[in-house]
């Protein structure tokens, strides 16, 4: 039974990444703010950060994320207003998630008015939601063609009226060339779950995640439910991994990012999909970005052909 924002106690559940503990409690106020050598062909993966270094905690800044989207499930068993998975902008009507967070818990498609997109959140519980400029209305969901319920080619775009940019609310930009991202410090941001049997969290957090081989992700996978599902030839799912760790967090839909050390700015990289319950001994499990790029870029060319994604430019 699936369970969103969740890596739940059974191996079905498909909801969530595994975050624990920050690798590194320091994040410099660099990061992402200031100008990096070379541009982007529009403004996208900034962050907002105080002067100081922030030491310690897990709890992001006010806004300190622009790129973040919260999906929002309108009513579920008599609870309104319930958050279940994450997103991130990509223009001003494309925000991308995971393709399982515009289906229910038994794979049935979202109608666009059961769900709603908030940008610009920080704290859930301070949110309007009955402010139709806040909890937007999806005018279309996209999964991608190829995509099968519950977690295969797990990527979706929603398509939402015209967002307003501005210093808390901005698009993510996208990779222009393959990393490899095996041993690589990432970034990973959500309102995920604090325990397996506890509420999400109310306020945005953030940590720091390391980049796992696919082959051995993959080997990991093999015997259990989920390895029917992992796919060792075509590359288009990513690893995580972090150390030894007491909990797990994370959002479906939400993005890994990496920070690009020459624009200065954060990528994403992934699309949290699935993980396992026993976080501790398997790396979690995202949708590869680059891999989807073409389809996301043919998505936005037949919707609004005149909306464009923001990447690094070339040297």
């Amino acid at each position: 039974m699936l369970k969103y924002g969740l890596i739940g106690v059974t191996v079905t559940v498909l909801a969530t990444l595994t975050i624990c503990k920050p690798i590194d409690p320091q994040d410099s106020s660099e990061h992402g703010v200031t100008q990096g050598q070379l541009k982007n062909n529009c403004t996208c993966g900034w962050v907002n950060r105080s002067p100081q270094r922030i030491i310690g905690g897990e709890e992001t800044g006010v806004n300190e994320w622009p790129m973040m989207a919260a999906l929002i499930r309108r009513e579920i068993m008599g609870i309104k207003n319930m958050f279940f998975c994450g997103g991130s902008i990509l223009t001003t009507r494309h925000v991308l998630t995971a393709g399982h967070c515009i289906h229910d818990e038994q794979g049935r498609p979202f109608s666009e008015h059961e769900i709603g997109v908030v940008l610009g959140a920080h704290k859930l519980s301070k949110v309007n939601y009955n402010d139709p400029k806040v909890m937007r209305t999806p005018e279309k969901l996209i999964k991608h063609p190829n995509y099968v319920w519950p977690i295969t080619q797990d990527i979706a775009i929603i398509i939402l009226p015209t967002i307003q940019f501005s210093q808390i609310i901005g698009p993510v930009c996208l990779p222009t060339e393959w990393h490899d991202l095996e041993d690589k410090k990432l970034k990973v941001t959500g309102w995920g779950y604090t325990s397996p049997s506890g509420p999400p969290s109310d306020v945005l957090k953030k940590t720091d995640l390391i980049g796992y081989n696919h082959g051995v992700c993959g080997k990991k996978y093999i015997g259990t439910v989920l390895g029917a599902v992992f796919d060792l030839k075509n590359v288009y799912q990513i690893c995580t991994s972090q150390p030894a760790t007491s909990q797990c967090r994370g959002d479906s839909g939400g993005p890994i990012m990496r920070l690009n050390k020459q624009t200065n700015r954060y990528e994403q990289v992934g699309v949290v999909s699935y993980g396992h319950p026993r976080c501790r001994d398997y790396p979690a499990v995202s949708s590869s970005v680059h891999y989807f790029t073409p389809w996301i870029q043919h998505v936005i060319s037949t919707t609004f052909p005149e909306e464009k994604t923001c990447a690094k430019q070339s040297a």
